[in-house]
């Protein structure tokens, strides 16, 4: 999946929108405006910046006269030709994060399980550290501390005036992996039941006692925007390669295992005493 910023995808989506409330299809667009199929469609999808020309000639197909609309539609074209703030960070991004991090910057909920870490919005700077540094073990520390500070900017969107709702469900073998050491364990436990008191967060934990469950297959992140006609998505993480995946069939399958693991894991008012209980082992 190609890079996508949060206001070229915004834009793509109006502009389907206008398509399809003209009952137009592609084809028809594209033999009207001169841009080929395969133009339009990454426009739509927010993998193209939209040039000025190609703007008007839209709005002219689309029967977009109101001069306001018109304006509200060249000024987010004129911001989505802008970069995010997380390309500057391009250089050490892995391959896919990059799309990732937009999407969960215009998110309104987020659904993650993960069997081995505690996702990165709930993450200490210390449990990032030490996390990013297993992760990139031949890494230089400039690379290291780039990354991190990335982590750490990605938590603003816990604390926007709108901010995003974080359901989380780690396994029992994320808390118990010792990333840091004890100490920072101790910090990150502390942090995490801090966190899970906020109304928008929710966490849960599988523990190992509930045996086989649906999730595992492996990590995943459930990306759900507030505006129906926006894609749901689902972020997978693998050593082969990270996916996206879209297609409505799929992403039900994702959200019906974080249904059953949600049903399966411990309730969210038991998560203090079960990190309290998993704290007394860690030893220095």
């Amino acid at each position: 999946m190609a890079d996508v910023t949060v206001g070229r995808r915004r834009l793509g989506i109006d502009l389907r929108r206008l398509r399809e409330q003209r009952e137009m299809t592609n084809a028809e667009v594209a033999r009207e405006s001169g841009l080929s199929e395969a133009t339009l469609s990454r426009i739509e999808n927010g993998k193209r910046v939209v040039k000025p020309s190609e703007l008007r000639v839209l709005m002219n197909l689309y029967g977009v006269t109101d001069p306001d609309q018109q304006a509200r539609f060249a000024a987010m074209s004129k911001v989505s030709a802008k970069d995010n703030w997380w390309d500057d960070y391009d250089d050490v991004l892995p391959s896919g994060l990059g799309s990732y991090v937009g999407l969960e910057a215009e998110a309104d909920r987020l659904r993650s399980y993960h069997p081995s870490v505690i996702h990165a919005l709930l993450a200490t700077e210390d449990y990032a550290r030490a996390v990013t540094r297993a992760t990139m073990p031949d890494g230089s520390q400039d690379d290291l501390d780039r990354l991190v500070e990335l982590k750490m900017q990605r938590r603003q969107v816990l604390e926007r005036e709108n901010p995003l709702r974080l359901w989380a469900i780690l396994d029992e073998a994320a808390l118990r992996r010792p990333f840091g050491g004890p100490a920072a364990m101790r910090a990150q436990f502390t942090h995490l039941v801090e966190m899970a008191h906020r109304p928008n967060i929710t966490v849960q934990i599988m523990p190992f006692s509930r045996g086989p469950h649906a999730g595992l297959v492996g990590p995943f992140m459930l990306i759900e925007f507030e505006d129906p006609d926006d894609l749901d998505h689902v972020y997978v993480e693998s050593p082969a390669g990270n996916l996206f995946l879209q297609k409505r069939p799929l992403v039900a399958e994702f959200r019906e295992s974080f249904s059953l693991m949600s049903a399966s894991a411990l309730a969210p008012e038991d998560l203090e005493e079960f990190i309290s209980s998993i704290a007394k082992d860690l030893t220095e």
